[in-house]
């Protein structure tokens, strides 16, 4: 039998729902990616690259940017496509985890997501130190706004656990 959830107020309930679907969003898009390697596994990547990016987007095939990434494209192995395949679809298990508790109001689910974004960060902030990107800084301060708020939240469920332990 498990134990009976305590009311919340409605805000907190939309703050951990909306969390929740950004995680499963996180997770629904992660799955993409995996599907994506994958795919891409028995294909000639400079090929798809060619005629997939560079050429409909009228890139200049003669760029250094264009140049590099090409490069990069050959070194790239359906060996190193495949982990790469899988480790996305791990991931997504992960934040589809993550999501699915939130939303059905989990206290584990808390806990999760506290533990795997407070690991994250520190290679989000590394990320950020090597090319500072709007978008990137933007991510990074939802992860730890998420962050603060689920910690709040566990502390002050802690603490209201522990008075309620200690009533006669």
């Amino acid at each position: 039998m498990s134990a009976p959830q305590a009311k919340v107020a409605l805000w907190e309930d939309v703050v951990l729902r909306t969390i929740a679907v950004y995680k499963l969003l996180h997770g629904l898009f992660f799955i993409g990616v995996g599907f994506g390697l994958l795919h891409l596994r028995h294909h000639n990547i400079v090929e798809f690259l060619n005629t997939y990016v560079i050429l409909p987007y009228h890139l200049n095939p003669e760029s250094r940017l264009v140049d590099w990434l090409l490069d990069k494209a050959q070194e790239v192995t359906s060996h190193r496509l495949t982990i790469a395949g899988y480790a996305a679809f791990i991931y997504a298990a992960l934040f589809l985890v993550e999501g699915i508790g939130l939303y059905l109001r989990k206290r584990w689910a808390e806990y999760v997501v506290v533990i795997v974004t407070a690991s994250l960060l520190p290679l989000e902030f590394y990320e950020i130190y090597l090319k500072l990107a709007w978008w990137k800084f933007a991510v990074v301060l939802g992860n730890v706004l998420i962050l603060l708020y689920l910690i709040h939240r566990l502390m002050l469920d802690s603490r209201i656990k522990q008075a309620a332990d200690k009533t006669p």
